[in-house]
């Protein structure tokens, strides 16, 4: 009931508005009969809405149409309402009422066709709502808000192909780029082409990311994967390098694989230099820890755990501390040791509880990298939590 006094609310200024104009458009003698007439109808259809006999109300105000065909705004301001609080049916066949006015002007015509394709939206039928944005894209007046709609269709149908081609049209007249967008399609086009077993093809989609978009680390990211599964180890250190100055805190995700890369062209020399150039532009906690494990091989536990210390002095974190403590319990005596093991897994507790990944824009957290956040929907935005509890 509170809903249909909103839309009642919502409606009498309409419908004084409508009065008001038509008194002032005719004499006195017809604007007094046209206005009594349109009173009637509008206040007849609020009482079958408050009564809820919403197609007694639907077949009132399609009425109202034939005295005044430019009382549609009203009738669509129904239609609007119903959507807004989720009964879509009801929208829908508002707007299909509209539409089948022949008398409909061309404009009214395709202000009712933008509304009935965002109620196609809200019920999920995008085959149909795809079919409408792509009749409206050709008017001018409807184009922007049509190629928004059709851009978000293909990415929910990841019909990646079709974004990048909406994105390219849209961003002509947008007012920001749409360069990190189209960048990501492309490196979703890439990923299919390696689940397709495609390397090469998967490379060139990598490639046009980076000429999009030259900072996109996921793209960096993804080549330097397939050189290291194609077992061309300087390509993929070269290509992972560059994660260094697009986004280093992006750069733990492929931490193991460089690691192994420089290990198998037998240069721990290399690896010692590729994670201080990292550590000095702030690269997080596991590229200190991968570090210290090189200290560890080469000087013993004593040496990597002064250094995990130090770094904690100046970088709080979980993951370190607990990696010291593990070096520690390694050399406990017997009556240190039982604490230790009660705080490691206490702090082992505490990480595993914890998200890994948070999105910048929405707050949304995770324990698994999505580059299209979830909750906002944008993309790049989620990226490894940083501070004590993260990086």
């Amino acid at each position: 009931m509170y809903e249909l006094l909103t839309i009642f609310a919502f409606l009498l200024p309409l419908a004084w508005y409508f009065g008001y104009r038509k008194g002032s458009q005719r004499s006195n003698s017809n604007a007094a009969s046209s206005h009594v007439g349109l009173s009637k109808k509008y206040f007849t259809g609020i009482n079958y809405l408050l009564n809820e006999e919403d197609d007694k109300a639907i077949d009132t105000f399609v009425g109202l149409l034939e005295d005044d065909p430019e009382a549609v705004e009203l009738f669509m301001a129904v239609s609007k309402l119903y959507r807004r609080r989720g009964e879509v049916d009801r929208a829908i066949g508002c707007h299909q009422n509209i539409i089948a006015r022949t008398s409909l002007s061309t404009v009214y015509r395709k202000m009712a066709l933008l509304e009935l394709g965002y109620d196609y939206m809200a019920a999920g039928l995008l085959d149909r709502a795809e079919n409408i944005f792509k009749e409206l894209v050709n008017d001018q007046n409807h184009k922007q808000a049509s190629l928004k709609q059709l851009l978000l269709i293909y990415q929910q149908t990841k019909d990646w192909e079709k974004a990048i081609k909406v994105s390219e049209k849209l961003q002509v007249n947008a007012s920001s780029s749409l360069k990190t967008e189209i960048a990501h399609f492309y490196c979703e086009l890439a990923e299919n082409k390696l689940y397709m077993q495609l390397p090469k093809d998967a490379l060139g989609f990598v490639k046009k990311a980076l000429q999009v978009d030259p900072n996109c680390s996921r793209a960096t990211l993804i080549n330097g994967d397939i050189e290291y599964a194609l077992g061309r180890y300087k390509q993929a250190i070269k290509a992972y390098r560059g994660l260094i100055k697009q986004d280093v805190e992006i750069l733990p995700e492929a931490i193991n694989k460089i690691t192994s890369s420089f290990l198998q062209l037998n240069d721990r020399k290399g690896l010692i230099q590729f994670l201080e150039q990292a550590i000095s532009q702030g690269g997080g906690v596991s590229i200190i820890l991968t570090y210290a494990e090189e200290i560890k091989k080469q000087h013993g536990d004593r040496a990597a755990g002064e250094y995990i210390a130090e770094q904690l002095a100046v970088h709080p974190s979980i993951k370190g501390l607990l990696k010291l403590i593990e070096l520690h319990i390694k050399h406990a005596n017997e009556t240190a040791r039982p604490s230790l093991l009660m705080l490691q897994e206490v702090v082992s507790k505490l990480l595993k509880n914890k998200p890994v990944y948070h999105c910048n824009l929405c707050g949304f957290d995770s324990k698994t990298l999505f580059w299209q956040c979830p909750s906002c929907k944008n993309w790049g935005s989620v990226k490894p939590i940083q501070g004590i509890e993260g990086e």
